[in-house]
């Protein structure tokens, strides 16, 4: 979005999405007690807004989720102290819940929420105007472009990188995290990624100076690997010292190799106590078009920034960036464009400002990289996983 009256951007929905909070007990319940509501659960436990789970499995209704008793949605109607409900499973199950709701005669927008919409809408505004806390849904500190594999149609452009690409200096990193951490507050999730952020030769110290001084800012510290090297021990002691989330993206369908490898990886992983998340093979990707789209029409191009809403933001340096994907392309594919497409951190005129950027505004409106994006369009045209390239 275009500023038009920048620093109030969000004042008159900020009235309302407050007022409405009040009207619902200023609790925050999650319908869903899986990884989702679990992350989401972290963060709504630090403002202390956390109603309690609700869940339609039997089985998960016997337990508890971050010491919460999960319910069933009979007996959370029986509850008086009703609050907002976030739906926080994806997919089909998404749909079935919302209906569910629905049928109640619960409102989406009003009563309940997507975990999408709510994490980075509703709840940002909410903990700023409310809470006086800058959130932050996730954001991200690329250590290096390099990595390990040369997959076609990566989304940041790695395949093109040769093994000789200069990677950020230990200072820079140190830089990133102290630049973003002045002005957020509270941030879901903080990723430490690349290319593959296990070929970063000072990942262990990255992880300590971070750890040290932020997690307490932090709902989930989170490496995102492709799973194809195992990490030093100074890196696994670090990891479960900080309590540091290990992604492993699966392209097992793709890559059969990558099976022993993963075996491999989570026993070294479980036997030093690190926390990680390997889920299914992953069946297909999405082309962005970077190299096919070529739209000019700023109309056009500011179009796709606002329905896009990509989450993923990136600090570098002093530099902060909307989209990481728009940096690291433009750089790694030599589109040579944007290089203006960020927010100085060094001279934010005020803390309002530095919100409504995070929450999609600017003085263009848009990305340079919008123009050769697909942005949320690009589901539409599925490709195969990680299918290897040789790069000349």
């Amino acid at each position: 979005m275009k500023w038009e009256n920048k620093g109030h951007e969000f004042d008159s929905d900020a009235e309302k999405i407050i007022q409405s909070f009040k009207d619902h007990n200023e609790k925050i319940y999650l319908f869903g007690a899986g990884r989702i509501g679990h992350d989401i659960g972290l963060s709504m436990k630090r403002y202390h807004i956390l109603g309690g789970f609700i869940d339609n499995n039997p089985e998960k209704q016997k337990g508890k989720l971050l010491e919460e008793q999960v319910l069933s949605l009979g007996q959370y109607l029986e509850n008086q102290d009703r609050g907002w409900i976030v739906v926080t499973v994806a997919g089909n199950r998404e749909n079935e819940i919302e209906n569910q709701l629905i049928d109640l005669g619960l409102k989406k927008g009003i009563d309940f929420f997507s975990y999408e919409d709510f994490t980075m809408y509703t709840f940002p505004i909410l903990s700023f105007y409310k809470f006086g806390i800058l959130y932050a849904d996730i954001a991200q500190i690329s250590l290096t472009e390099r990595c390990t594999l040369k997959c076609r149609n990566c989304a940041h452009g790695c395949y093109v990188v040769g093994a000789d690409r200069k990677d950020l200096s230990i200072e820079e990193v140190y830089d990133s995290a102290d630049y973003f951490f002045k002005y957020v507050d509270c941030v879901r999730e903080f990723v430490l990624i690349g290319g593959e952020p296990l070929l970063y030769g000072k990942l262990a110290d990255a992880i300590q100076y971070i750890g040290e001084k932020y997690r307490d800012k932090m709902g989930l510290f989170s490496i995102t690997s492709n799973g194809t090297i195992i990490p030093e021990k100074k890196v696994l002691e670090m990891c479960r010292k900080y309590n540091v989330l290990f992604r492993i993206s699966n392209y097992s369908e793709t890559i059969k190799r990558l099976h022993e490898k993963y075996r491999q990886l989570q026993k070294v992983l479980e036997d030093n106590g690190v926390q990680y998340s390997l889920g299914n093979a992953e069946k297909q990707w999405m082309d962005y078009g970077f190299e096919t789209v070529c739209r000019e029409d700023e109309e056009e191009i500011a179009r796709v920034f606002d329905a896009c809403k990509t989450p993923c933001r990136e600090v570098r340096g002093s530099k902060y960036y909307y989209c990481v994907m728009a940096r690291s392309v433009s750089e790694n594919l030599g589109f040579d464009i944007g290089k203006c497409d960020y927010m100085d951190l060094k001279s934010v005129e005020d803390k309002k400002v530095f919100f409504e950027f995070n929450m999609g505004y600017s003085e263009k409106g848009y990305l340079d990289m919008c123009g050769h994006c697909r942005g949320s369009e690009a589901v539409q045209y599925p490709i195969p996983v990680a299918e290897q390239v040789k790069v000349l």
